[in-house]
């Protein structure tokens, strides 16, 4: 589900990132969503590592009960 935000953008930059979605055939939300994905996917993976971590310390403390 997605959900609709605001914010500033200087004009230049803006003006940037319409000329490059529409270089790579993208609408601008897409675009943007896209470069945000790329740059917060290394926290994903660090999340997903920890919960792995936690998850044998778990199991192993329920099998000790």
């Amino acid at each position: 589900m997605s959900k609709y935000t605001a914010f500033r953008c200087p004009e230049d930059l803006l003006e940037l990132a319409k000329v490059k979605a529409k270089k790579d055939r993208r609408s601008l939300s897409n675009y943007i969503i896209t470069l945000i994905e790329k740059d917060v996917s290394d926290m994903v993976l660090a999340d997903a590592g920890q919960k792995e971590a936690a998850e044998p310390a778990k199991a192993s403390a329920k099998a000790r009960k």
